[in-house]
């Protein structure tokens, strides 16, 4: 493992860099446009377009790939990213942010990829798995960390915009001199509905619901925070605690999916996302502790329904892995365009404390669709393979836990008539 990791440092260092950059141009652009005078439908549109440029970047960038290479694909990326995030701070226009969200969506799914790509060529498969652990707790704590870079600048000049893109351009670095072998071609965006209906049911509603939600805390999370009274270096604590929440609860929560039929986990986890979302709705605003606390939560209990969802589509299908994870990811992806879009417009007509209560929806009737299915459905509780703990990037993380990916094309597995 030792040698596993000597040989992907530079990559990984790379990845830290790269969400850091990121994850603080995720907060500092809503709270930029507050400060302009933006309304939530505007900011939570300008989200939107993020989310679906990510989405196109899945289907296109393979072919871009496949003509100029993983590390052109890697420097085009990053300077696309970059323009994008220092352009929205240089023409603060609604129209234009759209073009920007989008093309910084399409370019960010590029660099997952190729970084995904790459750490999966450089790392024997038996140790796959632990390389995509490391690789999604580095990708945490970085945006964790760029959120926290909030505190370091005002979101209302353009030095913090120029911080983060000096983020994005020096994650070229550790790449460009890396001494790695060209990885293999990118795997495709696969997507049939009908196979992945037929896995999994559970699968592809919790996915919906789970991206209803985690896409808008990450649009317009810092507008909530806002809108419930805290400062730009406050906000990005709070985003901060809603990735910690989701990042301490992927082991356990996979863990216990692994022992049990994963619906009941599911079901369990969301249903207790709506319970905190309903205290949240009701005591939020008494306290800052309390809102800071309903968002550790919430991170907890619909940041892993991704990761389970493929584990448990992959559990009653023989596809592979990476088809069920592209299925899964552009299910999950279209709840995140729609749902910066709703939250925006209730925010505008009903106050902050309407994130809570539409939170407490989307979590409540995936929790009673999992749990009809579950008392509906008779399956076993043996699993073909442990939870594979994918981060929501792209198809690439797919190829990643090799040991996963044989499991989940040695056959159909045992358990539910599709998750």
């Amino acid at each position: 493992m030792v040698g596993t990791l000597s040989r992907v440092t530079a990559l990984l260092l790379s990845v830290g860099i790269l969400l850091t950059g990121h994850g603080l141009q995720l907060t500092l652009l809503p709270v930029h446009a507050q400060a302009l005078g933006w309304g939530g439908y505007a900011i939570g549109l300008s989200g939107s377009l993020y989310f679906l440029g990510f989405v196109l970047g899945c289907i296109v960038i393979p072919s871009i790939v496949a003509s100029v290479g993983h590390i052109r694909t890697f420097m085009v990326m990053s300077a696309i990213a970059t323009i994008a995030l220092l352009a929205a701070g240089l023409w603060p226009n609604l129209l234009a942010w759209l073009v920007f969200r989008g093309a910084s969506g399409f370019a960010l799914s590029g660099l997952y990829m190729v970084i995904e790509s790459w750490l999966s060529e450089v790392s024997p498969r038996e140790q796959r798995g632990r390389v995509l652990a490391i690789y999604t707790m580095i990708s945490l704590l970085g945006m964790a960390l760029g959120q926290a870079l909030m505190g370091i600048g005002s979101p209302f000049n353009l030095d913090l915009f120029v911080v983060g893109g000096i983020l994005l351009c020096l994650a070229i670095v550790p790449l460009g001199l890396a001494r790695v072998a060209s990885p293999v071609p990118l795997p495709s965006l696969r997507f049939t509905p009908s196979v992945l209906l037929r896995a999994s049911r559970v699968s592809v509603v919790c996915a919906l619901f789970a991206g209803l939600v985690t896409g808008s805390f990450w649009s317009l999370g810092p507008v909530v925070g806002r809108a419930f009274g805290l400062e730009a270096g406050a906000i990005g604590a709070l985003m901060s605690v809603g990735i910690l929440g989701g990042a301490l609860a992927q082991v356990p929560i996979g863990r216990w999916s692994d022992q049990t039929d994963r619906r009941l986990v599911i079901g369990g986890i969301m249903l207790a996302g709506a319970i905190v979302a309903l205290l949240g709705a009701l005591f939020a605003a008494e306290s800052t502790l309390l809102f800071y606390i309903s968002i550790f939560f919430i991170g907890a209990t619909t940041m892993p329904v991704y990761a389970l969802c493929i584990a448990h589509a992959s559990d009653n299908t023989n596809i592979p892995l990476v088809e069920v994870t592209s299925g899964v990811l552009i299910v999950h992806s279209i709840g995140s365009i729609v749902g910066p879009i709703i939250v925006a417009a209730l925010l505008d007509n009903l106050g902050p404390s309407s994130f809570f209560l539409y939170v407490l929806v989307c979590l409540a009737i995936a929790s009673i669709w999992t749990f009809h299915r579950y008392f509906a459905v008779d399956r076993g509780h043996e699993h073909a393979s442990r939870t594979p703990m994918l981060p929501r990037t792209t198809q690439v993380a797919a190829t990643m836990p090799g040991d996963i990916d044989a499991a989940s094309q040695a056959g159909p597995a045992l358990g539910d008539d599709y998750l």
